[in-house]
């Protein structure tokens, strides 16, 4: 797990809120507190996609094979919360890692395991004036082996630097 400040915020929130670069990402939970405190379980809801036509494509049938909402289908009811003249008072949101990059991200790193053992996420919170990405790793398991842990901590950094964010290591 590594901490990491966020410099350069007004570049990196509208990259979070406006570009696609964290869309692959899925959402497990958004705590928003502005006039009021706005939660968001992203744990979706199948029923509601019960018998709705236009779902019967690859893409929303990817969809539906997650737990959670993916960042693209949030991001906007975000955006909408926290875009204004004034700055929130404080956020977080929890992404995770989908299941298709992630078994990608086992397979580039060549780390022996299994994708449904292993959770990656990233928690972006903003308090005290100050954004920090905080990178976490979940086994449904025990295990000794950090590699994925560690594959995980490298990554993080080489995302934001290739997305143009400035940042530093804490």
């Amino acid at each position: 797990m590594i901490a990491i400040r966020i410099r350069g915020q007004k570049n990196f929130m509208a990259k979070l809120l406006t570009k696609d670069i964290f869309d692959k990402y899925l959402l497990e939970e958004a705590t928003i507190e502005t006039f009021n405190t706005f939660t968001i379980d992203g744990k979706l809801n199948r029923d509601f996609f019960a018998g709705s036509e236009g779902f019967d494509n690859g893409a929303d049938t990817a969809l539906l094979s997650e737990q959670f909402s993916s960042w693209s289908m949030i991001r906007p009811i975000c955006l909408n919360l926290i875009k204004g003249k004034q700055t929130p008072l404080s956020f977080k949101f929890v992404l995770l890692v989908d299941r298709c990059s992630k078994e990608e991200f086992l397979r580039a790193k060549e780390i022996d395991m299994q994708a449904d053992q292993v959770s990656f996420g990233i928690i972006i919170k903003f308090s005290s004036g100050e954004v920090q990405i905080t990178t976490g790793i979940s086994h449904k398991t025990f295990t000794m082996d950090k590699t994925a842990e560690k594959a995980w901590d490298a990554y993080i950094p080489s995302f934001l630097d290739s997305n143009g964010i400035d940042y530093e290591i804490l």
